[in-house]
C-alpha cells in the first residue's frame, strides 16, 4: 500500500554533528526516556550546571565540514594566520541566532523573541611562532600580531545546561597545555555572546584538518584521522620545518580568503563506510521509536532554506517507509531547525541529537548562512541534515545524499537512501 501524499512545503535544512556525555552501545530493547524539554546550551553568566541530565539520555553532535582534505599548501592559501602555539586557557560560550520565518506577517529576527544558542569553546592560544600574518590581523587584546601575543580560537562544541559536554567526534575540544600548529581564519559572522565582538577571534581552517598536534617541538600528526594523508610526510619532523614550508608558500601565493563551497561535481562511486543498511548507508545506532513514525519539525529558518522539501524527500520515495514528518513554523516539536551567520568556522552547520537506549528523543539542526551559495547548496544540505535527524550517518559516495559533502551530489534522495529509510522505518 502506497502512502498518500497529503502534505507539501517549501523549506530547507542542513548540517550535522555528534558528541555526547558518554559513549554507550545503543540497545533498542530499552524503552525510550520520557520526552522532556530539549536540553539547551549553557549560557555565560548563568550558574555552572551540575551533571543533572536524565540517566540513560545521551547527546550526539555530527559536524559537516566544508573542507575534507588538502595539502599544507592548500591550507596555507586559505588561512590568513598560521601559528605555532600553546593553549593557555579555555572557556565556554555561545553564538546566538534568532528565529527567521517563511510565513508572511510572522515576527522574525530579534522581534520574534525566539533564539537558539550554539555552544562553542574559546581557546586562548599563546603564539610561539608565526608563519603567516598581516598588519590587518589583531591579537586578543587588539594589538599587532607578534610572537608572545595571544589569539582566541573558536571550536565547535561546548557545555550544555544539563552538565554534558558536546564534542565533535573528529575534532576534540582543546585542552590547556595542548600544543599545535594552527591554520586560522578570522571568525567573522556573529560574535560569541560573552565576547561581544570578533576582534582577535579566529576559527581553524578546515576544522580538524588545520589543527596539527605538536609535542616537544615535533609534529605528532593529525587531530583527526582525516588528516593522515596530507600530513604523514611531516610526522616526526620539526615544527620549524613545517613553519618554514608554510612561510615559503605564503610568500609565493596570496591569501585566497576563507574556504568556499565548490561547484558541484556530482561525484559517484562505491561506498567506503561500514554498512548498517543493505546499500552501505551507516546509521547512528538509534532512531525514532514510533510507528507510524510521526516526527514534528519547527522550522525557524528563512525562505532560502527548503526544510519542508527536504522532509518530503525522505517521506515520499520509491520504497514505502513509515516516516510522517510534520512541518510547522512555530511551537514545540521533536526537531528544531535554525539558521545563523556562524562565521568562517569551517562547517556548513551541524545537528545535535538526543537519545535514550536506541530511541531518539530530540534533535536540533543549525545551518550556517556564511557558506550559503544558492539553491543547490541549500537543498542538498537540507536533505542531508534531515537525514541526520532521523538517524542516518554517512555514506562513502554520492550513491547517497548522506555523502560527507552533500553539495557535490545531486539535490535528491537516491535509491540507496530510499532503501535505507524503508529498512530503518518499515511501513
Amino acid at each position: 500500500m502506497m502512502k498518500k501524499q497529503t502534505r507539501s512545503w517549501v523549506m530547507p535544512l542542513a548540517l550535522l554533528g555528534v558528541v555526547g556525555c558518554a559513549s554507550k552501545e545503543a540497545d533498542e530493547s530499552i524503552p525510550p526516556a520520557p520526552q522532556d524539554e530539549q536540553v539547551k546550551a549553557w549560557v555565560p553568566g548563568k550558574q555552572l550546571p551540575t551533571q543533572s541530565h536524565v540517566e540513560g539520555t545521551e547527546h550526539t553532535l555530527e559536524v559537516d565540514w566544508v573542507r575534507h582534505d588538502g595539502s599544507i599548501e592548500e591550507l596555507t592559501d586559505h588561512s590568513a594566520l598560521v601559528i605555532a602555539g600553546r593553549v593557555e586557557s579555555t572557556r565556554f560560550d555561545v553564538i546566538r541566532s534568532y528565529a527567521q520565518s517563511k510565513v508572511e506577517g510572522q515576527p522574525t529576527g530579534e522581534a520574534s523573541g525566539i533564539y537558539d544558542d550554539l555552544p562553542v569553546t574559546i581557546a586562548t592560544v599563546r603564539i610561539d611562532g608565526l608563519a603567516r600574518s598581516s598588519l590587518e590581523l589583531k591579537t586578543a587584546s587588539g594589538g599587532a600580531m607578534a610572537q608572545g601575543a595571544t589569539v582566541d580560537v573558536v571550536f565547535p562544541g561546548g557545555l550544555l545546561s544539563d552538565g554534558c559536554t558536546l564534542t565533535p567526534k573528529d575534532n576534540p575540544l582543546p585542552k590547556v597545555g595542548e600544543q599545535a600548529v594552527l591554520f586560522l581564519t578570522p571568525q567573522a559572522g556573529t560574535a560569541p555572546l560573552a565576547m561581544g565582538n570578533t576582534t582577535g577571534v579566529y576559527s581553524v581552517t578546515g576544522g580538524p584538518l588545520g589543527r596539527v598536534l605538536v609535542q616537544d617541538g615535533l609534529i605528532q600528526g593529525a587531530s583527526s584521522m582525516r588528516q593522515v594523508t596530507g600530513l604523514d610526510k611531516h610526522v616526526g619532523g620539526t615544527v620549524d620545518a613545517l613553519l618554514d614550508r608554510v612561510a615559503a608558500r605564503a610568500k609565493a601565493a596570496q591569501y585566497m580568503g576563507p574556504d568556499k563551497v565548490e561547484e558541484p561535481l556530482f561525484k559517484a562511486g562505491p561506498g567506503t563506510v561500514s554498512a548498517q543498511s543493505s546499500c552501505g548507508l551507516a546509521t547512528f545506532g538509534y532512531k525514532w521509536c514510533r510507528k507510524p513514525t510521526n516526527v514534528t519539525f519547527t522550522d525557524y529558518t528563512g525562505p532560502s532554506w527548503p526544510v519542508g522539501d527536504a522532509m518530503s524527500a525522505w517521506m515520499y520515495t520509491s520504497y514505502n517507509n513509515s516516516l510522517y514528518l510534520y512541518w510547522r513554523s512555530s511551537g514545540t516539536s521533536d526537531v528544531y531547525v535554525y539558521e545563523g551567520n556562524y562565521g568562517a568556522n569551517g562547517w556548513y552547520g551541524y545537528a545535535t541529537n538526543s537519545w535514550s537506549g536506541g530511541c531518539m528523543t530530540g534533535s536540533t539542526i543549525r545551518l550556517n548562512t556564511y557558506y550559503y551559495s544558492g539553491a543547490h547548496y541549500a537543498k542538498t544540505v537540507a536533505i542531508h541534515e534531515v537525514g541526520h535527524s532521523i538517524g542516518f550517518y554517512h555514506h562513502g559516495s554520492c550513491a547517497s545524499i548522506m555523502y560527507i559533502d552533500p553539495t557535490q551530489c545531486a539535490a535528491s534522495i537516491t535509491t540507496c537512501d530510499a532503501q535505507a529509510a524503508a529498512e530503518l522505518y518499515p511501513y
